[in-house]
């Protein structure tokens, strides 16, 4: 059967969106997106491009671009506080090394006075312990012992006052105590218009033993100046309470093992009052032991806690010879160097030195105005250096002028300074930011 022309040619049919040919470069990606792995890992719509493992090439040039900008603005903040930091420790050190000269010293003698009167000013320090330890009494035995303790007498009379050995003094109920030794006390003076008696401390015991006479704190009169010019002028009053008086029957230890108490007691004493004399000492001021004395007093023994012991007791005073250490520096290298008005030194290792009393006078340190001593051994005399002074000159200086600063400073050797920030090359305008460091000596 013949076929019509509709068999033969084959309709025209519409063109679709699926016929339209698609860029090369969007078939590279549809063609990466269509894989099966891809389809089936993202399922999703939302999340089909977020968690591509290889993102399109301009989002990653825009991610890079993004990273620089940020470690850029990183950079830039961490710079910033870095300055804020190191403007934070502004300021400056000086660091010299002082002159020296090394200085001996052959058994020089010298001279001080505690009234500052001569070149050189000496104080006393004056302390006191009891202490008493424990012993096996041997026995019992009767016993009369005399109260005693310590007074001062004052003179308000222009003219010193000398009193025999056993002068009496009252107190106002009558009891008497006296004097071992005769003394010697001066008279007055006259500091700043204002008068100050003339003042003697002594030791006192009772007239006669008994516990009677341990009494507090009172004054006393002399009665063998009643009815004369001096009765109202010179007067006494306790330093300390009187003690130790007793009569009657009280335990004994034996000589030897008293003895051995008596030397433990003196060197717990002695330790103990120069290790206190040394903690009051000024930090500018030093102590000289070997220019000090220490002086033991039996006390009478008490009661013990233990059957058949009695407590042995002891009182020490410590009178300590004392130096400014400045003063004492300057005055014993007068004859040793050559100062310049204004200079100072001090001496390094000065308690190292040898200081001795050129004979056995220590024991009149406490009573004496005026005291001598030698001195030997080596030493190192460092000069000082006006830090106020340098600190005032250095203000504002650029580090090129320190070597002009410094020609004022003959006694400074050699100086190194270090300015912060680092960038700066000048000092502060303010000395409270400007350190002075002085560095050993060479």
């Amino acid at each position: 059967m013949p076929k019509n022309i509709e068999d033969i040619i084959v309709p025209e049919r519409k063109r679709s969106i699926r016929d339209i040919p698609i860029p090369e470069g969007r078939r590279r990606i549809e063609n990466y997106e269509t894989t099966p792995s891809f389809k089936e890992n993202h399922s999703s719509n939302n999340l089909a491009h977020s968690n591509c493992a290889f993102p399109p090439k301009e989002a990653r040039v825009i991610g890079r671009g993004r990273g620089k900008r940020k470690w850029l603005a990183f950079g830039v903040a961490f710079l910033i506080l870095m300055f804020a930091v190191f403007s934070m420790f502004n300021g400056a050190t000086l660091a010299y090394i002082p002159k020296s000269q090394a200085v001996s010293f052959g058994g020089d003698s010298y001279t001080a006075s505690k009234d500052g009167e001569g070149e050189l000013l000496y104080s006393i320090v004056k302390l006191s312990l009891d202490k008493g330890l424990e012993a096996s009494a041997s026995g019992e035995e009767e016993v009369k012992r005399r109260a005693s303790g310590v007074i001062a007498i004052y003179n308000a009379g222009a003219s010193e006052q000398r009193f025999r050995a056993t002068t009496r003094f009252e107190t106002p109920d009558g009891k008497i105590y006296q004097v071992q030794d005769a003394i010697t006390i001066p008279g007055k003076k006259v500091v700043g218009g204002v008068d100050n008696p003339g003042v003697l401390e002594v030791t006192v015991y009772a007239e006669n033993p008994g516990k009677e006479f341990n009494i507090g704190l009172t004054d006393f009169t002399l009665p063998g100046l009643k009815g004369t010019s001096l009765a109202s002028s010179v007067y006494a009053r306790s330093k300390t309470v009187m003690s130790g008086g007793f009569a009657g029957v009280e335990k004994v230890v034996k000589s030897e093992d008293k003895a051995q108490i008596k030397a433990q007691l003196e060197i717990a004493l002695k330790e103990e009052l120069n290790s206190e004399a040394k903690a009051q000492v000024p930090e500018d001021f030093i102590l000289l032991p070997s220019l000090s004395s220490i002086t033991f007093e039996d006390l009478p023994q008490t009661e013990s806690t233990t059957v058949d012991s009695v407590k042995i007791n002891m009182h020490a005073e410590l009178f300590g010879v004392m130096f400014k250490r400045s003063d004492l520096s300057n005055r014993l290298v007068l004859n040793k160097i050559t100062l310049t008005p204004g200079e100072s030194v001090d001496i390094v290792g000065l308690d190292s030195l040898n200081f001795t009393f050129p004979t056995n006078v220590s024991a009149n340190t406490p009573t004496s105005n005026e005291i001598k001593f030698v001195v030997k051994g080596e030493a190192v005399i460092v000069w000082r250096i006006d830090e106020v002074a340098l600190k005032t000159d250095l203000i504002g200086k650029h580090k090129r002028d320190i070597p002009s600063i410094l020609n004022n400073y003959p006694t400074i050797v050699s100086a190194s300074a270090t300015i912060r920030p680092f960038w700066k090359s000048s000092f502060p305008e303010d000395s409270a930011d400007i350190f002075l460091k002085k560095l050993p000596i060479q």
